[in-house]
């Protein structure tokens, strides 16, 4: 059911990640690894699902907030990280990058610092900057076991006060960084610490291996954040 192999020739047909490299980076003809998209087509479940409600007819207005959507979500989260989320808590946004912003926004003011750990997904300092904050970067360190994040560099960086929030990628991109629940736990605790809201952007939880394993931010939350899906 699941075809891997075939891969569609996407040029010309407005995608991001190949009609636009040159407005991204400058240059035509480059390989876009930045953007998570793919050249393959999608799962037939998914457009079966698609065909069956093409089939409806109507494209009214329809809310998303509903006992079964809401449900499919919570769902999720205990079948796959053993996590129970209140469905109260449960808001609708039309993009991460978006949501990422009116957060900032939200919990900080311009010229306020902005902590992230580097190297960073290039839309999180147009997010940042382009809402008139300060990136403050904590670098990621490369070790024989991998990528590891440095925690008193992080907590150099969130004791500062005019630093107001931490947008924490997890798992991390682009290093592939899976937080353990440890290190996670210690972020959580250093941000109620030195009152620090969190944003979690999580958007990549489901693509990890091995014996990784993914925690969601609601498992070691205290004080002001959002979990980003």
């Amino acid at each position: 059911m699941f075809d891997f192999s075939t891969v569609v020739d996407r040029h010309g047909t407005w995608c991001t990640q190949w009609d636009y490299v040159a407005d991204r980076f400058g240059a035509a003809d480059l390989l876009p690894f930045t953007i998570s998209d793919m050249d393959f087509a999608t799962a037939p479940c998914i457009t079966d699902a698609l065909h069956q409600r093409i089939n409806h007819g109507v494209f009214g207005y329809s809310r998303w907030k509903n006992d079964e959507f809401l449900a499919a979500v919570a769902h999720w989260f205990r079948q796959r990280f053993n996590s129970q989320i209140d469905t109260e808590t449960v808001v609708y946004g039309p993009s991460v990058i978006y949501m990422v912003s009116e957060l900032i926004r939200l919990w900080s003011s311009p010229g306020d610092g902005v902590v992230v750990h580097t190297p960073a997904y290039d839309a999180f300092y147009k997010a940042i900057e382009g809402n008139q904050r300060t990136v403050v970067s904590v670098p990621m360190q490369k070790t024989a076991h991998g990528w590891e994040g440095d925690m008193a560099s992080l907590e150099a960086a969130l004791s500062k006060p005019e630093n107001k929030v931490l947008l924490l990628c997890s798992p991390q991109n682009p290093t592939g960084k899976v937080w353990t629940r440890e290190a996670l736990t210690t972020m959580a605790a250093l941000c109620e610490r030195y009152d620090v809201a969190v944003i979690s952007d999580e958007i990549h939880m489901d693509m990890v291996w091995g014996k990784h394993r993914h925690t969601p931010w609601n498992e070691v939350a205290h004080g002001k954040w959002a979990l980003l899906t």
